[in-house]
């Protein structure tokens, strides 16, 4: 994790222990909706290492979240995310002519929440995603495909009892040198 990370996961620990000492236990009731749907983008940061060599690439996605909440404070999603943006290579930071794009990830995810009063709720994800990068330069076209697991953290901020927008920080793959990590912003709708 990055010292960024850490310390955005630090934050949002430490800000849901002191509101769970604080907040009323939520019940949901029986007309409270259970399912719910998320769009938005996501900035992917991907990162290779091999000794000395260092390469980055920061292609954007669309994603698609569709959840069924479980119990008031657990909810089980599925994720889809395709490609919107492709970005170039660069190798210990010099542009390869190589372009990075994830064409399509797959996600499904285990949702846990804690409310901080009515309009806030934090949350982590864990889980699993497949992921496929391909690689492109001058015609020539390399793709690999890989299942990891991921986590993230994020904080949902209500517009209305069915609608809210969202922040999220995703680790959606970490494997043999290769991560892939991202922040997203979403429309949520509940139904």
């Amino acid at each position: 994790m990055t010292t960024l990370s850490t310390s955005m996961l630090a934050s949002l620990l430490a800000l849901g222990l002191v509101s769970a000492a604080t907040a009323q236990q939520r019940v949901q009731s029986s007309t409270d909706p259970k399912l719910y749907g998320e769009i938005g983008l996501s900035q992917l940061k991907i990162e290779a290492e091999d000794g000395p060599l260092s390469a980055e690439a920061k292609p954007g996605l669309l994603t698609g979240t569709l959840g069924y909440q479980l119990w008031p404070f657990l909810a089980i999603e599925g994720q889809v995310a395709g490609n919107v943006m492709k970005d170039e290579i660069k190798l210990n930071g010099v542009n390869t002519g190589v372009d990075a794009k994830i064409p399509h990830m797959y996600g499904l995810f285990l949702k846990p929440t804690l409310p901080l009063g009515d309009r806030v709720e934090v949350f982590a994800r864990a889980g699993v995603v497949r992921t496929k990068l391909e690689l492109s330069a001058g015609g020539l076209d390399v793709d690999d495909t890989g299942t990891s697991g991921a986590s993230g953290l994020g904080i949902n901020v209500n517009l209305s009892r069915m609608s809210y927008l969202q922040a999220n920080w995703m680790n959606y793959y970490d494997k043999d040198d290769i991560k892939v990590q991202g922040v997203g912003l979403m429309y949520g709708r509940r139904f």
